[in-house]
């Protein structure tokens, strides 16, 4: 009867994981840490529930718990190295992968290692990687995608993508890739010049276009209209478009606009160390470290860590 209801359970959990509902899963996780408390699934599962719920801290206390408890599992080691890939740790989440796949060659841990070794560089065997597991996901080629394009392969980058939508059609994110892509082969003076005729006939450059349109006109000595580009949809940017903006705005040493936007969307990036950074030095560029650090002061019932910021920035003299 015990196994019966602990099957249903994982079952659920899987299920409530899979689509997003923390809620549910919460309340299926305090279940099963109740009628099985000890079994390396359910302490999995604990561990996917604080990676799902970006619970970072508690998801690091237990994952060192867990190496030690279940060296031999393999789904523990892949649980393992997407927390450190989250973390941006690629380098742990590299071996952490490797030792899942010694201990079980899945095409999800695959996958993952390839996403992993694009982030470092190793571009040959992620490609030989993410070929294989194409096989059996196609979403593999959204990676394959990205691959390409850091290696600025951008014909290969639109071949993937075109693959991926063929199979995949009506898929919004790939085909903002595309459209992203596509604009990114323009010269800068013929992008500008097609988003200026789409402006002409009253239409709003697209979202997945914009932080490519304004890094055009940066780069064309168009600094003043980049910046009236951004002032007029400023309020109105989603996350992702944002944070693209504000590290275009950095790039271009557009400090005062780059600290506004990382301001604005730090909520979602409190855990990305090379984000906090840019954002302290956007800020300390244009004398606004005080909204840094009042903003700091705001999210530190969540985010323990922006205690050794403000450490850092008081020994630095900064604040």
């Amino acid at each position: 009867m015990v196994k019966a209801v602990v099957d249903t359970l994982q079952r659920n959990m899987k299920q409530a994981l899979a689509g997003g509902d923390l809620k549910e899963a919460e309340s299926i996780l305090a279940r099963l840490k109740k009628e099985d408390p000890l079994s390396v699934a359910t302490r999995g599962f604990e561990l996917e529930f604080y990676l799902s719920s970006e619970r970072f801290a508690e998801a690091d206390a237990l994952a060192g718990q867990l190496c030690r408890l279940f060296p031999d599992s393999a789904r523990i080691m892949f649980l393992e190295g997407k927390l450190a890939y989250r973390r941006k740790r690629y380098e742990e989440a590299e071996g952490r992968f490797r030792e899942s796949l010694r201990l079980y060659a899945g095409p999800q841990t695959q996958q993952w290692l390839g996403k992993t070794l694009t982030q470092e560089g190793k571009y040959d065997e992620a490609e030989s990687l993410l070929h294989l597991v194409k096989e059996h996901n196609r979403h593999a080629l959204l990676d394959l995608a990205w691959l390409y394009e850091r290696k600025n392969d951008l014909e290969a980058a639109l071949k993937a993508l075109d693959e991926f939508i063929a199979g995949n059609p009506g898929n919004s994110y790939a085909e903002e890739q595309r459209s992203r892509i596509r604009a990114k082969r323009l010269e800068p003076e013929e992008l500008v010049s097609e988003m200026g005729a789409l402006a002409g006939l009253g239409e709003e450059v697209p979202a997945a276009l914009f932080p490519e349109f304004v890094q055009r006109l940066f780069e064309t000595g168009q600094s003043p209209k980049a910046r009236e580009e951004i002032m007029e949809r400023i309020r109105s940017m989603d996350a992702r478009t944002g944070v693209r903006v504000a590290w275009v705005c950095y790039q271009a040493r557009a400090y005062d606009l780059a600290c506004t936007l990382f301001l604005a969307h730090l909520g979602a990036n409190k855990a990305n160390i090379k984000y906090l950074a840019a954002m302290e030095a956007a800020a300390d560029k244009c004398s606004r470290l005080p909204e840094v650090v009042a903003a700091y002061h705001t999210l530190l019932p969540q985010t323990g860590q922006f205690y050794g910021r403000l450490r850092s920035l008081t020994r630095r003299g900064k604040i």
